[in-house]
């Protein structure tokens, strides 16, 4: 890759001499970089590199995270899929738990709490989750 300066030597070069090969020759680059390069002044007027057009691009807009930060202030208790929800992102989860942590918030697990851990459905599925003794289950099958 050429540095900006030896790029406008080349362009300089290319103006002079019309001849593609032998610019290419004294640049050690292909005659196709030469051809790109004169295309590029041409349509744009400059040479240089594009360096603000590399890299990946930001999937939520400047927008997208202040709603998010407005939400979590209104609603500081909501979580990370029902902020991507309301607000209709269609980024993943994790990509608004990293915008959610950018402005210096921090998230938590909800917890069950005592409350919630009384209701019927908990209770059915702790009387399944219960296991009989060994001494209760000998005397069950007869073997003492």
């Amino acid at each position: 890759m050429l540095h900006n300066e030896a790029r406008k030597l080349l362009i300089d070069a290319w103006n002079k001499t019309h001849n593609a090969k032998e610019v290419a020759e004294c640049f050690s680059v292909d005659t196709s970089t030469v051809y790109c390069l004169e295309k590029r002044m041409r349509e744009t007027g400059s040479v240089e590199t594009r360096i603000s057009q590399c890299g990946r691009k930001p999937a939520l807009s400047q927008e997208d995270i202040q709603n998010i930060d407005q939400l979590i202030q209104v609603q500081p208790d909501i979580t990370i899929h029902e902020a991507s929800e309301r607000l209709r992102l269609h980024v993943s989860d994790e990509t608004v738990r990293k915008a959610v942590l950018k402005p210096g918030y921090v998230y938590k697990k909800k917890s069950i709490h005592a409350s919630e851990q009384e209701r019927p459905r908990c209770q059915r599925e702790k009387r399944s989750l219960e296991k009989a003794y060994v001494g209760e289950r000998c005397k069950f099958i007869g073997l003492q």
